[in-house]
């Protein structure tokens, strides 16, 4: 997965270094007017186009994730659609960290 997201990675290494915009930010910098992502603090954004929940409790194999307004969503593991201004709960088998691509961004996570 780190080489297929190299290009990507280097995209937002350069945007930061440009704006100032960190890589990873938490859901508010994307989503201001969302006032549930103001609250949501065990997830962030990598870049603009991937949302990751980390896993944060020890042998948890699910977690509920907040998917904010204003963005359609796509596992990135299942490549099901959800709506945002949603919670989901999501399977997180030790593989496979909740990662959610937004609007359907064309990011090489999956090798398929």
């Amino acid at each position: 997965m780190r080489e297929r997201l190299r290009p990507y990675v280097h995209a937002q290494a350069k945007h930061a270094s440009l704006t100032g915009t960190p890589m990873m930010r938490p859901l508010l910098v994307e989503f201001p007017t969302d006032l549930v992502s103001w609250e949501v603090d065990d997830q962030f954004m990598f870049g603009p186009d991937i949302l990751v929940a980390p896993m944060l409790e020890q042998g948890a194999r699910q977690r509920v994730v907040y998917l904010p307004m204003g963005a359609n969503w796509t596992n990135a593991w299942t490549g099901e659609d959800v709506a945002g201004g949603t919670r989901v709960a999501v399977a997180a088998p030790l593989h496979q960290i909740p990662l959610f691509r937004r609007n359907g961004a064309a990011i090489p996570i999956t090798s398929d």
